[in-house]
């Protein structure tokens, strides 16, 4: 993986430095999590290689990233001093969650179209399957039962496959959904607490 790729893979910016990568890094692993998919194996799956990717971005960017972050980063050392920093290091971790939440969702949203559009094939081939064994449940012989036979599998395979699929899809949904909230009850933070160390 490229640090341009990793900085993609993280939704941050070319001049990222460590504290911006670790708090990308932390606030995408929370939210990318496996364990938010509850029972569902497929998108637990997902989940999984999502999370070996964000694994492989940290390594790759905090192997070359700057010690310091720029100027918005979060306070160092003294910082709990006075409410300005106070302020400014709770703006840079809502920034931090509100970034991680929209590359989250992003993530999430592309997931959604793969599997959409996934489940509009299986059910095209779903209906071209039953017609097909419509057709050939005419035919007497070996060859019309056989193409029968093979037509009404398929055909019931699509639409127990689509209707996993859509369960999938309603679970993507509700992610993108919180994902939304999330974000936006971040950037409000953020805005107060930039707000307050004014």
């Amino acid at each position: 993986m490229t640090r341009e790729e990793a900085l993609g893979v993280l939704g941050l910016g070319a001049d990222a430095g460590r504290d911006e990568i670790s708090a990308a890094y932390r606030e995408l692993a929370q939210m990318l999590h496996p364990d938010k998919y509850g029972d569902n194996k497929r998108l637990r799956a997902r989940a999984e290689q999502q999370m070996r990717a964000l694994n492989e971005a940290r390594d790759v960017l905090l192997k070359g990233a700057r010690t310091s972050s720029r100027g918005s980063a979060r306070p160092s050392g003294g910082a709990r001093r006075g409410s300005a920093t106070s302020a400014a290091s709770i703006a840079f971790e809502a920034t931090a969650r509100a970034n991680a939440a929209e590359t989250a969702r992003l993530s999430v949203v592309a997931e959604l179209r793969t599997m959409r559009e996934r489940r509009r094939s299986v059910l095209v081939m779903a209906a071209i399957a039953a017609v097909v064994a419509l057709v050939f449940s005419r035919l007497r012989g070996g060859l019309g039962t056989t193409v029968f036979s093979i037509g009404s599998m398929v055909a019931v395979w699509g639409v127990v496959d689509a209707a996993l699929l859509s369960s999938q899809i309603e679970a993507l949904r509700t992610r993108s959904r919180e994902l939304l909230q999330t974000r936006d009850a971040a950037r409000r933070i953020a805005e107060e607490a930039s707000q307050l160390g004014a």
